[in-house]
């Protein structure tokens, strides 16, 4: 089963994820696929809150900027992997800027992270996705706008191939529909 948890930052939804996985993977293997690459001391602040949020609760966490795929050995080597995958969002951002990603279209980039998610979920009993929704500021670098579309795109994408998709964490934003 594949479920799509999606909001705006600071939301709720990684601790919904969080208890969702436990209550589906039971005595099963629970992974935390962690995508963030810390940065400063603001990110190291929300890598730590999120440690103490899942701690006890039997995650092994696997560190995994990119490239998730890479995870597959693993995940075959096990009985029943429950996988939580902590966030698209910033994996959508570290795959846009890897130098081996930089000559793909958008819509290849799309389909290369929508496809090793899905690669991932297939040798997992359950998956549960926690992403990010953005709205476009008119002040926004080109840069940025791209990675927003990006962001979106791949939600989409996941909203289609989920089995579930708990959206209530878009707050201050219009619900986007399945």
């Amino acid at each position: 089963m594949i479920i799509l948890v999606i909001g705006t930052s600071n939301s709720g939804k990684s601790e919904y994820a969080e208890s969702l996985l436990l209550e589906l993977a039971g005595a099963n293997p629970k992974l935390y696929i962690a995508t963030m690459i810390p940065y400063g001391r603001e990110g190291e602040e929300r890598v730590k809150k999120h440690r103490a949020l899942r701690a006890g609760k039997g995650f092994e966490t696997i560190e995994c900027a990119d490239n998730i795929l890479s995870l597959r050995e693993r995940l075959q080597n096990m009985e029943s992997p429950n996988c939580l995958l902590e966030c698209m969002s910033n994996l959508v951002g570290n795959e846009m800027h890897l130098p081996s990603n930089k000559d793909l279209s958008d819509e290849e980039l799309v389909n290369y992270i929508v496809e090793s998610v899905k690669g991932l979920a297939n040798l997992a009993s359950n998956t549960v996705i926690v992403a990010n929704e953005y709205e476009v500021q008119e002040s926004y670098d080109e840069e940025t706008i791209r990675y927003i579309k990006l962001t979106h795109e791949v939600n989409e994408m996941l909203r289609s191939i989920a089995d579930r998709v708990d959206d209530e964490f878009l707050t201050n934003m219009e619900t986007k529909s399945k």
